[in-house]
């Protein structure tokens, strides 16, 4: 019997010549394929091409969505947190972790925000509620027949501020003060800082502008035109009042000026 004997085939050449290798061929079976590191970059470049464009389509619809009446909280959230998996899949570690930082820095300027918002809310009430607080007990203590009125006119010019030691130290206490809108003796306008109680009392003294709002500065019964309520020289010195004076009488006690009293909100 004959005996084949099968050799590789030699690839015939000239001297000083390369030989032409053929092209590489598919694996042989059984054998794996390996893939060189251009595939595989192609492979992952087109993987996260895929991902982005998932992720416009669902920008897209949130957005779309988001514009529409109909769309409820749950449904909000639901796209919002489907938009963030996809996003996060698609960063790499350093990306994920700077945009962790990022949303933790964000929700602690908006807590911080927050804080700040609220406590001058709370810092704001406090400011109101004593001024106000003092100078009603001002004006109750000096016979006003309304002590609301004296807050009305004193209060815009009043502030709350901290009690000092002898060496400019606060305190952490606090005290409230007028900046009285006054004349001086030439007629000239000034502001004079009071407490509550001396800034009521320099009101009774000034009884041709503020005499009506207390008891001692008006007389019942004298001509038709007096009563309860009347200066006891008639009516205002328009002359003795501040402009700002002048339009907080108007607005809330327009029959001193002489006006019909404001019925607006009366039955």
């Amino acid at each position: 019997m004959d005996v084949c004997y099968l050799s590789r085939p030699v690839l015939a050449s000239f001297e000083g010549e390369e030989p032409s290798l053929p092209p590489t061929s598919a694996p042989e079976p059984g054998q794996e394929k390996r893939l060189t590191q251009t595939e595989v970059n192609r492979i992952l470049a087109d993987d996260r091409r895929k991902h982005q464009a998932q992720i416009q389509r669902v920008e897209k619809t949130l957005e779309e969505m988001s514009a529409s009446k109909n769309l409820t909280v749950q449904e909000r959230e639901q796209m919002a947190q489907e938009l963030e998996t996809l996003r996060r899949e698609t960063r790499t570690k350093e990306e994920q972790a700077a945009h962790e930082k990022k949303q933790l820095e964000d929700k602690l300027t908006k807590e911080v925000n927050a804080g700040k918002k609220e406590l001058e809310a709370w810092k704001q009430r406090y400011c109101e509620e004593t001024t106000a607080r003092a100078l009603t007990d001002a004006a109750a203590g000096n016979d006003a027949f309304r002590p609301e009125q004296i807050v009305t006119v004193l209060k815009p010019h009043s502030r709350l501020t901290e009690i000092v030691d002898e060496k400019g130290k606060g305190t952490g206490k606090f005290k409230v003060l007028v900046d009285f809108p006054d004349q001086d003796e030439n007629g000239q306008a000034t502001t004079v800082t009071h407490t509550p109680e001396s800034a009521v009392r320099r009101m009774k003294d000034l009884p041709q502008v503020f005499g009506n709002l207390f008891k001692s500065g008006v007389v019942s019964g004298v001509g038709s035109g007096s009563g309860p309520g009347t200066p006891a020289g008639g009516k205002l010195d328009l002359r003795k009042l501040t402009q700002q004076q002048y339009m907080e009488i108007r607005a809330k006690n327009p029959e001193l000026l002489g006006l019909r009293p404001n019925k607006k909100g009366r039955g």
